[in-house]
């Protein structure tokens, strides 16, 4: 057997291994990140059309999702402020939910490569005839 020859094919196809098994970590994280991020976007979405709803009742089914969701995929900081928002409600039968959502915007500009912005955020309210 040629020695000079067999060392660079092991090289080789140990480099494309390597290389392979290195895409395949790369597009499951990509994968597990881009999940994480459109369920959060949901979230956001969710809890944005409740914040200041005049019939939270009307939405609750979303806005349990939402905090399920947070609890399952948020950061600390996330699952602490939707676990403080449901105490509070549940204790209060009010709650404030800028924390949960200034947390979320947070998170999802960075991950989206978007600049931080720490402004309030405004709530459009328009009022539906019945």
């Amino acid at each position: 057997m040629n020695t000079p020859i067999v060392i660079p094919a092991i090289v080789a196809l140990t480099s494309l291994i390597a290389s392979h098994q290195f895409a395949a970590w790369r597009d499951r994280e990509n994968k597990r990140r881009e999940h994480r991020v459109n369920y959060l976007i949901q979230a956001f979405r969710s809890l944005s059309k409740a914040n200041h709803h005049p019939k939270l009742y009307e939405i609750a089914d979303e806005v349990e999702q939402a905090l399920s969701d947070i609890q399952f995929l948020g950061n600390k900081e996330q699952i602490l402020a939707a676990q403080q928002f449901a105490s509070q409600l549940g204790t209060n039968q009010t709650a404030d939910l800028d924390p949960v959502l200034f947390s979320l915007r947070r998170e999802l500009r960075k991950e989206l490569g978007r600049e931080a912005y720490s402004g309030k955020m405004i709530w459009l309210r328009i009022g539906r005839k019945e």
